[in-house]
């Protein structure tokens, strides 16, 4: 038996299906008085995220269309990052306007969704939206990591070289290369 017999996508979504009513039970439980317990927009958010890596898209879409608010830019980034993941077009692009829409000068929802054209081969599209953040001016945040070290934490930021052990810490990265190689 392969697994193309095993994992079809009906089973995936009946299993998807059973454990979105047992979250939902969870999460969002309603009281004896009829009020909705876990309603805040942080608990909307981590089911959001929860849903979208499951493949639920739409149930997240509907989860999201039918939040007592309105999402902000961390419930539609959420869901547009699951919409790449799961490549797709039609939702990605509805994410991606409301984006837009809360954050004009922002370029990550653009360059997402330029990714999710380029998977899908649609190129022109693709590259339209990065020419369209060339011309704005638009400038993605650089990256971002940390490390604590000691109880000092240490950031560094993508290009960065300003870290006092740059050098030290460069070279190390260079030898972990090398190795595995």
């Amino acid at each position: 038996m392969d697994i193309d017999h095993i994992y079809n996508g009906r089973s995936a979504q009946r299993l998807c299906s059973c454990w979105i009513d047992r979250i939902r039970a969870k999460v969002f439980p309603v009281n004896g008085e009829g009020f909705r317990l876990g309603s805040e927009i942080e608990h909307y958010g981590c089911m959001v995220d929860l849903l979208g890596r499951m493949g639920c898209l739409k149930e997240a879409y509907d989860l999201i269309m039918g939040m007592p608010m309105e999402g902000n830019e961390i419930i539609w980034g959420s869901f547009l990052s699951a919409c790449r993941v799961y490549n797709n077009v039609e939702l990605g692009e509805v994410a991606a306007r409301r984006l837009l829409e809360l954050d004009p000068r922002d370029p990550w929802g653009r360059v997402m969704l330029s990714n999710i054209y380029a998977e899908e081969a649609k190129y022109d599209r693709s590259m339209g939206l990065r020419k369209e953040i060339k011309e704005k001016g638009l400038k993605k945040s650089p990256g971002c990591s940390s490390i604590e070290v000691n109880g000092s934490v240490h950031g560094f930021l993508v290009e960065d070289n300003s870290h006092p052990c740059y050098n030290e810490i460069n070279s190390m990265l260079e030898k972990i290369e090398k190795l595995m190689n």
